[in-house]
């Protein structure tokens, strides 16, 4: 009997463990989760390297463990984690994505651009073309305006072709992390600054 209690103790502990260990297991990671992370990390790479090194290494939390553990809780939730078990569960998602970033330094990239719509761009191009068609407006202030649209045209020309090779840079990213996560063009290149900013993950 002693036996039989002992071994459904070990079962039950084991079973509470292990649902504790993975309560998170199978969620999305989200553009919030993706933001957060980025704040967070920021932070914490350099105020908390040791948590960093502890959750590399432990797939269950000690809090009497990790150093400063209540101002990294307060960290941590002000940038949307509820508890460490969620920030290791994003870290487990998305430090393979900036692995991945990290093994193509040599790539162009572009994340302060994105791929935004060029449009208003082009809108501001044909206004000064209707000040070059009005006829009441002097030869000086037509040469400033062509003067204007020779600049709008060139940085038209480099952002596109910047943004052309975001879009190779954003799919080259995907093809290598797979499909398991869905993630934004955003949220890649938030992830690409992030390891631009603190290069040694």
């Amino acid at each position: 009997m002693r036996r039989n209690i002992l071994i459904f103790i070990l079962l039950t502990t084991i079973t509470l463990s292990s649902c504790h260990r993975n309560k998170y297991h199978g969620m999305n990671i989200d553009s919030e989760d993706v933001e957060g992370y980025v704040q967070a990390y920021t932070v914490i790479a350099d105020n908390y390297k040791d948590f960093l090194l502890y959750i590399d290494k432990h797939s269950d939390v000690d809090s009497n463990a990790i150093k400063d553990y209540h101002s990294l809780m307060y960290l941590l939730g002000r940038n949307g984690f509820p508890d460490v078990e969620y920030f290791m569960y994003v870290h487990g998602k998305l430090r393979p994505v900036v692995n991945v970033i990290a093994a193509h330094p040599g790539e162009e990239r572009y994340p302060g651009i994105g791929t935004a719509d060029l449009s208003f761009m082009e809108a501001g191009e044909k206004e000064y073309r209707k000040y070059l068609d009005d006829s009441t407006i002097s030869e000086d202030k037509k040469a400033f305006f062509r003067a204007q649209m020779a600049q709008i045209e060139t940085t038209m020309v480099d952002i596109f072709d910047k943004q052309e090779k975001n879009k190779a840079w954003l799919s080259l990213v995907r093809d290598e992390i797979g499909g398991d996560l869905q993630l934004s063009d955003n949220d890649i290149m938030m992830l690409t600054i992030l390891e631009r900013e603190i290069p040694k993950l």
